[in-house]
């Protein structure tokens, strides 16, 4: 009696020299995958903690880091063999922004600033959208969250030391700032300020979001410190910081109880509804510089606004010229003099013409003046596509919450497009919108929908 033959697995030798084994270029990915990782942790300390990132070694060493990190995790993808990308909307939204600030940099008017912030934009960007496609794990993502925490404890405590008188060496100050107000590691106090309004909402998040632990003072004793320090910056983002804290609890209401979500959210926009159209009123401006006064706010309600309007005109009338495709990056310091009014008897304006203007004072018309209305449509649609699939990490849940933050503040301030250590922590959080999941397999077989396949 005859048996039908035995199949038998194929005998193969060893792998060649040019062919690794699937272990060896599994462990070369992780390992690729963990540096770049790192470098995006380093990335977002070195932001905020090299003065704000605004002058020459910040800045550039920001471009540095940032490029560093995405090709480390170009080249750990191309190991692994695929690229994991929970939101590929949001990532070719920012990849078509990206090559617009490029186009952009490269036809404009002073070409080397504009391919410098090019850079910025990014390392900026490439930097969260690594992060977004690496922090899968549970032990990735808290290694991300405790850069952002232990980044937020040194620019709290270089606060903190900077009122006791001990200021940073090789560090530069606006002239009588420090004996006055506080400006952290950043140059100029709203600046700080601005930064704070992450760190308080992540501290909020971390407290909401787990269990009482070790970890539960330090986070405690940082969200007080942030909110001490931004009580003494004089900023104009000092209640956008106390609003940060907050936000965190709708956050966390939509994840636990959508119904107190939904009921949390409708108040919070009837409250500001009703903040809006009272400080419309005289007296509800009144009421407004009292309680300002009370918090750290020097300036007055009118002041603030007539003064915002002067510097916006600016940006108003560079955007008339070129509406469509803007200025270029880095353009402002120099375009927005060509536009500037004789000096008049009128208290503000005489003010802001017969200053230097670094930048736009709202991140609606930074954009738009440098990047066009082109640029300013796909950085929408990036951020809006960016709340698709939202997961409920730690990481996840505070972007949710500064974003609409950072959007309020846009309408005054630039922290989103013109202050480099602020921006690289913001969209690293913004962009970070996955649950955790398993790492990938090493082998073809991951879903479509959650994964890039790079083997063409």
């Amino acid at each position: 009696m005859t048996h039908p033959p035995t199949l038998q697995p194929p005998v193969t030798g060893p792998p060649g020299p040019h062919t690794p084994s699937p272990t060896l270029r599994s462990r070369a990915a992780r390992t690729a995958e963990w540096a770049a990782l790192l470098a995006a942790c380093l990335t977002i300390a070195w932001g905020p903690l090299a003065q704000g990132s605004a002058f020459g070694w910040g800045f550039s060493g920001l471009i540095l880091l940032g490029s560093v990190t995405v090709a480390l995790t170009l080249i750990a993808s191309g190991l692994r063999g695929r690229l994991d990308l929970p939101n590929p909307l949001m990532t070719l939204s920012a990849l078509a922004f990206l090559g617009w600030v490029w186009i952009s940099a490269d036809q404009a008017p002073d070409r080397l600033e504009g391919l410098r912030w090019a850079g910025i934009w990014t390392a900026t960007l490439g930097t969260a959208l690594s992060v977004h496609a690496l922090a899968r794990t549970h032990a990735r993502q808290q290694t991300v969250l405790t850069a952002f925490l232990l980044t937020g404890g040194a620019a709290v405590t270089l606060a903190l030391l900077q009122g006791q008188g001990h200021l940073i060496p090789g560090f530069t100050y606006l002239d009588g700032v420090p004996e006055k107000i506080l400006t952290g590691p950043y140059f100029h106090p709203s600046h700080y300020s601005g930064y704070l309004i992450t760190v308080a909402a992540l501290t909020s998040t971390v407290l909401l979001n787990t269990r009482p632990g070790w970890h539960t003072l330090p986070v405690l004793a940082l969200a007080a410190g942030v909110q001490y320090t931004n009580l003494f910056t004089d900023g104009s983002s000092i209640p956008a910081v106390m609003l940060a804290a907050a936000v965190p609890v709708i956050v966390w209401a939509w994840k636990h109880r959508p119904w107190a979500g939904v009921t949390l959210t409708a108040a919070a926009l009837a409250a500001a509804t009703w903040i809006v159209i009272t400080l419309t009123t005289p007296a509800g401006q009144a009421q407004f510089d009292t309680y300002s006064k009370r918090i750290g706010i020097s300036q007055s309600f009118e002041t603030f606004i007539e003064v915002r309007k002067a510097i916006h005109r600016f940006g108003t009338a560079l955007i008339e010229t070129q509406p469509l495709t803007g200025i270029g990056p880095g353009q402002w310091a120099t375009e927005f003099q060509t536009v500037r009014a004789p000096v008049t008897d009128h208290p503000f304006r005489q003010y802001v013409d017969g200053q230097y203007v670094n930048y736009a004072h709202s991140d609606y018309l930074m954009v738009a003046v440098e990047l066009g209305l082109i640029g300013a449509a796909l950085l929408s649609i990036t951020l809006l596509v960016s709340l698709i699939g939202r997961g409920w990490t730690s990481l996840a849940m505070t972007g949710a919450a500064i974003l609409p933050v950072y959007l309020f503040t846009g309408l005054y301030d630039s922290h989103l497009s013109a202050i480099p250590g602020t921006m690289i922590g913001a969209y690293v959080l913004i962009f970070s919108v996955r649950d955790l999941r398993p790492a990938p397999p090493d082998r073809p077989g991951v879903p479509a929908s959650t994964a890039v396949d790079l083997n063409f």
